[in-house]
Parts: structure tokens; C-alpha cells; sequence
């Protein structure tokens, strides 16, 4: 079977990530396949293959765009293709071969806030009922986000299949003290931590981690509170908020932090906080569970699905209840060492070589389904 990957997001931070890792677990586990890898110009380096049974292929054909609708199609016939997967939802209407779509979440139509364009919108909303109809099967993170687009695309349930992420396998604990030391003094934190990592946005709630972080600091805690990631306007909305809370200085931005740094910034703190509000899957939870932080987390969504009972969940919207978890997690040795090993083991559970051999598995049914209802045609 010659299995192509529409990769042409690979570059993103995010979706990036699972593509790398879930791409390069399939090649691994099934070289039987022959494989077709859809990049954008500039990603050569991002996956790691060089098997005879790979060909890559660069696309200049932009997301979400008409021309997109052509290209592709072009594409899968010129190399006789047997299967798409699109694992970032988005499928060209005009498809010569089965196909399998990831919709990770419908973020954009639960949160308008993180997409404020209603063009954009109907777009989006556009593509992922196009994605539901066309697709042989549609592949989700979590049984929160099945119900999710169930709920809002009106979808088949017998159609979407829970297939759970893996962990990056680089993500575990760092005891080195001089690395430690390293990346404490790259990004600027002088004291005891706690961590938050992700984008600004409001359904992420990081607002609420400082209301918090200051009844933290009045209950007798103390340290930083270290928000990573891409701030863009949010640091002046978030330093305009601790502020008015009296915490500013206690405030550390870093910024991106590269993936080379991340196992490390998570080892050194002490704590890592998730008060998200909405999260298809909630992949940093378990990145720090993986390196041996103790997670305190909101119970929004899918993140007590993925925290299973290795976090300690709280009411993130009450700043009381949200501190007294902050500093339990923090200064209670006994807790900490209950959430660090228990979390530590719940990682291990969630690999990239289930991931792939599930998704294999999806594959098998998407082409003997398209097979079945080509010969009732």
C-alpha cells in the first residue's frame, strides 16, 4: 500500500510536533508500506528518514487555499496513491484514493475567540463537515473531543475513532545540575517556580494562574511563576493584570522555548499549573508528568481524561482553591512524591508505537471500506 501524509504543517509548533512523531513511528513499525511525504519548502530537515520506501515530495500549494483543491488531487494521482491521511484535518474535496482525517479539536467553533474572523470561521467550519463527510474515518485525541465534534459537526460516531498521542520520548526527567543551572540562567528565573507553557489565548486562562499565584504568595508560598510560550499581546494584557495583583516581579516571560530546552525548564520547576479552560488533548500536561513535575491542573474538557489520577485537579476559576492546590503541590513533600511517581508512570502509558499501530490499524479499515463501497457502487 503507498500511504501519503499531507505534511504541509509540519512547521507549526504544534500540529508540527505530532506530525513529525507520529509519521516517523509509522514508517518505523510498518516498512512494508511505501510512503508519500507531502512538505512545504524548508521542512526537509524536520523528519528523520532516509528508507528506499520514502519519497518526498515539496508542495507550494498554501492551507486553505483554492488552489490546495487542485494540487493535491494532482498529486495523489501522479504517484498512484492508495491512502491519504491528513492529519490536520483539512482534505481536498476531489479525492482519487481513500482517506483518513485527524480533527484533533474544534477549538475554533467552541472558543470564537481564537479565531475572531466569521469568514474564517464558516471556513474552518466548512472544511471540517467536508472532512466528516469525505473521510473513510476520522481519527480524534480524546473521547472528549469525539463527543465534541459529534456534538457540533453533527457527525457519525461509528465513523471517529479515539486514538490517544504519544509522548516525544525526549521528554523526561533532567538531573543534571549544571544543564538545570543552564536554563534557569537563559531565561531569566533566580528562585523556586512554578511553570505554565502554551500561547496566549483567553480559553487558556492565564489570568486566573496569577490571581492565584498572588493568594500563593499571601498563603506563605513563595517563588516565580514562569508563563512560557508565544505571548504576542498578551504579556502587556498579563503584565498590565500582576500589576494590579502587586506580583509583577514575581512574573518571568521566556518567550518560545525550543524543544531542546523544554525537558530541562520542566525538570527545574517545581510545579507545573494548567488552568486551561479548553484543551482537545493537553499535551504539556503530560510532558511535565513525564519529566517528574507534579501537575496541578483544571478539570476542563479532556484534561481529566489525559491527567487520569496523576494530577491534582482543581477549581481553577476559584483563586482559593487553585493557590491551596499550588502550594500543596509545592511545599507538601509527601504530595509531591506521590504526584511525581504517579505521574511518571501514567506518561509511560502514552507512546508513539501505539499511537502508530492503532493508527495502521485505522488505515486497514479506511481502504477495505473504500473497497466495499466501490464494489456496491
Amino acid at each position: 500500500m503507498k500511504i501519503a501524509f499531507d505534511l504541509r504543517r509540519i512547521k507549526n509548533p504544534g500540529i508540527g510536533r505530532y506530525m513529525k512523531c507520529l509519521v516517523e513511528a509509522v514508517l518505523k513499525q510498518a516498512p512494508q508500506h511505501e510512503y508519500l511525504l507531502i512538505m512545504p519548502p524548508g521542512a526537509e530537515d524536520l523528519l528523520q528518514s532516509e528508507a528506499p520506501n520514502v519519497t518526498w515530495i515539496l508542495s507550494e500549494a498554501k492551507y486553505y487555499s483554492i488552489w490546495e483543491q487542485f494540487a493535491l488531487p494532482g498529486i495523489l494521482r501522479r504517484h498512484k496513491v492508495d491512502l491519504l491521511h491528513s492529519p490536520h484535518f483539512l482534505l481536498p474535496l476531489m479525492h482519487p484514493c481513500p482517506a483518513v482525517a485527524t480533527i484533533h479539536d474544534v477549538i475554533y467553533l467552541a472558543c470564537k475567540d481564537d479565531l475572531p474572523s466569521r469568514v474564517g470561521r464558516l471556513y474552518y467550519h466548512g472544511m471540517m463537515l467536508a472532512a466528516v463527510r469525505w473521510a473513510e474515518m476520522v481519527i480524534t485525541d480524546s473521547e472528549f473531543s469525539k463527543r465534541d465534534i459529534i456534538s457540533r459537526l453533527n457527525a457519525p460516531g461509528e465513523k471517529i475513532k479515539v486514538i490517544y498521542p504519544g509522548v516525544d520520548p525526549r521528554f523526561a526527567p533532567v538531573f543534571d545540575p549544571e544543564r538545570l543551572k543552564q536554563v534557569r540562567s537563559r531565561y531569566g528565573i533566580q528562585d523556586r517556580f512554578v511553570l505554565y507553557t502554551g500561547i496566549y489565548k483567553l480559553r487558556k486562562n492565564h489570568a486566573a494562574l496569577l490571581r492565584a499565584f498572588r493568594v500563593f504568595l499571601d498563603s506563605g508560598g513563595r517563588g516565580q511563576l514562569v508563563l512560557a510560550g508565544p505571548m504576542e499581546e498578551g504579556k502587556r494584557v498579563l503584565r498590565r493584570i500582576a500589576a494590579g495583583l502587586g506580583i509583577e516581579k514575581n512574573l518571568v516571560f521566556p518567550g518560545f522555548v525550543p524543544d531542546e530546552d523544554l525537558p530541562a525548564l520542566y525538570s527545574a520547576a517545581r510545579v507545573y499549573a494548567c488552568p486551561s479552560l479548553y484543551e482537545g488533548f493537553g499535551f504539556t500536561v503530560l510532558e511535565a508528568m513525564a519529566c517528574g513535575t507534579p501537575v496541578v491542573c483544571s478539570r476542563m474538557t479532556s484534561l481529566l481524561e489525559v491527567g487520569g489520577s496523576a494530577a491534582l485537579y482543581t477549581d481553577v476559576q476559584d483563586p482559593r482553591r487553585f493557590a491551596e492546590a499550588l502550594l500543596l503541590a509545592f511545599s507538601n513533600e509527601d504530595e509531591r512524591h506521590g504526584l511525581i511517581e504517579e505521574g511518571r508512570e501514567h506518561a509511560k502509558s502514552f507512546t508513539w508505537e501505539r499511537t502508530a499501530a492503532q493508527t495502521l490499524e485505522i488505515y486497514h479499515s479506511a481502504t477495505e471500506g473504500f473497497t466495499e463501497k466501490a464494489a456496491s457502487a
